[in-house]
């Protein structure tokens, strides 16, 4: 039986779409709700039992267990995920409080945004964009308050009119209490960023189709509308399990969790060159995680190394995997292998080290759970083999399994064959596996 064919145990899950709550922010990187609903199948997850996932991403873990009652933890060191979590596991939201949020929401952004079409953006002043009485209407102010934005987007990932607009709503969101309500539609906000934006999703983020205008008060309301009626959905339901997300680094994880937990279901990133700061910087810079360099230097930092872009000088994880020699044979090959091509710019100098960084990380993760997790419980984490680094092979579960089993006190119970993917840089088949360990 694979794991997309198991299904769901009779609860108030079995109700809701797949989409319902899941659907309101996705990381391009995400996997599937189903394959979290296989998971928690296949371990026979029950209500009373904790779930954690140290690298949460987008909630998928955590909204599949609670919508089944099982209560989940999660950590991830990008504020952005982070907050997507929360927002997906929030669902005690007052929904006539709702109503009346997104009525003043629309009083106060509907004119500006409807009059700063294309066509007539260049013609008008901020006087006829914000009219006396609403709350945007000083020019000098609301400049002031943007500048610092030129210095971190990079260029041509928004134009400029829908970026305008996206900061009009942004600004009037300020203006409300810093609740859980407000932050719903700080969320609903940057799932439209990124669908007005000019960017594309593949191994690494780009620039596509440019967009110099977009509908971002129809797409606001759309998803608004979405949310609410999902909310509605759940609240008509009883047994929900409670979540907890933390943000932080995921190699420290003890400093977040302090109970025992009976099962880890995760998807943590694998070395590779996707840089998952990159991926949702639009929506760091524009929901106010970053306002410099010096803050994404500090949110990359907190990240496993698992790409060139966050490897630096005093980093030292390769040290918990010196004695493992596979890994360092495969860091060798690689280096060896851009000697042979004579490549010399500065990423292709650091894959190496890459390899020896994250497996080194990754023990650092595996100890920690460890410390939280009781002997018999088990961890399933979804992984990819890589070609990415001059076609070496990085069989990332097995190398996983070594680690775990050959310095930790883990047992492997199995390596499911999740799915065959084709890499759009080597065109090569690519596997995707589940590796299972059980704590001894």
């Amino acid at each position: 039986m694979s794991i997309t064919d198991l299904k769901r145990p009779n609860s108030f899950a079995q109700e809701l779409d797949d989409a319902t709550i899941h659907n309101w922010y996705r990381f391009v990187l995400s996997y599937p709700d189903h394959l979290v609903s296989g998971l928690l199948d296949r371990f026979g997850v029950q209500q009373g039992q904790i779930v954690l996932d140290p690298f949460v991403g987008t909630g998928t873990t955590l909204v599949e267990c609670k919508r089944r009652g099982i209560d989940s933890i999660g950590i991830d060191a990008n504020p952005v995920t982070a907050f997507a979590s929360r927002v997906k596991t929030t669902w005690d939201i007052d929904l006539p409080e709702f109503d009346g949020r997104l009525a003043n929401l629309c009083e106060l952004v509907q004119p500006p945004l409807l009059a700063m079409g294309k066509q007539y953006a260049a013609q008008l002043s901020f006087d006829d964009l914000f009219p006396a009485g609403q709350v945007l209407r000083d020019a000098e102010l609301f400049e002031g308050n943007h500048k610092y934005l030129r210095d971190l987007l990079p260029k041509n990932w928004i134009s400029e009119t829908p970026l305008q607009k996206c900061l009009v709503v942004r600004d009037v969101l300020d203006s409300w209490p810093k609740d859980s309500l407000t932050d719903l539609f700080r969320l609903a906000l940057a799932d439209v960023l990124v669908t007005v934006s000019n960017l594309g999703f593949g191994p690494e983020v780009y620039v596509a189709k440019t967009r110099q205008d977009a509908d971002v008060y129809g797409l606001l309301l759309d998803k608004l509308r979405q949310m609410r009626h999902d909310l509605a959905t759940v609240q008509g339901m009883s047994g929900w399990g409670a979540a907890v997300i933390h943000t932080g680094d995921a190699r420290n994880l003890t400093n977040f969790v302090q109970r025992p937990v009976d099962f880890v279901i995760s998807s943590p990133p694998y070395p590779n060159e996707k840089d998952y700061s990159r991926i949702t910087r639009l929506e760091l810079i524009l929901l106010g995680f970053m306002q410099n360099k010096t803050d994404l230097r500090a949110i990359k930092e907190e990240m496993l190394r698992s790409h060139t872009r966050n490897i630096y000088v005093a980093d030292n994880d390769s040290q918990y995997v010196g004695d493992i020699p596979a890994i360092q044979k495969l860091a060798q090959e690689i280096e060896q292998r851009r000697l042979e091509r004579g490549a010399t710019s500065g990423f292709e100098r650091l894959y190496h080290r890459v390899v020896t960084e994250y497996f080194g990380g990754m023990y650092r993760v595996l100890a920690q759970l460890q410390q939280v997790m009781p002997a018999g419980r088990k961890i399933a984490f979804v992984v990819g083999d890589q070609f990415s680094y001059f076609r070496v092979p990085i069989y990332t579960a097995q190398l996983l399994s070594q680690i775990a089993c050959q310095k930790l006190k883990y047992r492997e119970l199995e390596t499911i064959l999740w799915r065959t993917r084709k890499s759009t840089v080597t065109k090569m088949d690519v596997e995707e596996h589940i590796l299972v360990l059980e704590r001894e």
